[in-house]
């Protein structure tokens, strides 16, 4: 494949237990202010900080319906990439795609959260070699290039559930519903 037909790929992941509006912005961010061709969202099966996330196969799913409507174009993609690997290290995700989809360009979008932590990381050194960029997208007080998203987070929308208040206006069309005929988070 020649370099003009190259992707550049953006990895997203993370534990999405749930997805909010908060992660739908960062893809449009990803796309449409960085420049990303493609994102693919990568739910962590299981994650090395010692996080217990709920059932992966439910969080891939709803995953998928916060990506609908970015189109069917593949141009945002919910993928289990992570199962099969021997780890749940970043820096062997993005080895195991480099190596099985070497006509791409792989850069890596984190959260100032994710960012302020990275010397906790498993070869954060290698990440920042391997990966094309490594976009920082902050949240409420955590500004990157003079912006932040909302304040949301998981851990909100999962109170407000388990305390029967409405986190609808922080979720992606379909996940509340989703949320509630599988009875999560309750």
């Amino acid at each position: 494949m020649s370099e003009t037909n190259r992707k550049n790929i953006a990895i997203f992941g993370g534990k999405f237990d749930p997805p909010h509006l908060g992660h739908q912005l960062s893809i449009f961010l990803a796309l449409e202010k960085y420049g990303f061709d493609e994102v693919w969202i990568i739910p962590s099966f299981s994650h090395p900080f010692g996080f217990h996330p709920g059932d992966f196969d439910t969080r891939l799913e709803m995953c998928r319906i916060m990506a609908e409507p970015f189109g069917k174009k593949a141009k945002v993609l919910a993928t289990e990439r992570e199962i099969g690997l021997e780890t749940v290290y970043t820096v062997d995700l993005i080895k195991y795609l480099k190596e099985n989809f070497p006509e791409n360009d792989f850069s890596l979008v984190i959260g100032s959260d994710n960012w302020d932590v990275r010397q906790k990381w498993k070869d954060f050194d290698k990440i920042e070699e391997m990966c094309r960029r490594i976009v920082v997208i902050g949240r409420g007080e955590e500004k990157e290039n003079g912006f932040s998203l909302p304040d949301i987070s998981s851990t909100m929308i999962k109170k407000m559930i388990k305390e029967n208040q409405n986190p609808d206006v922080f979720l992606p069309a379909g996940i509340l519903d989703y949320i509630r005929k599988n009875g999560l988070y309750a």
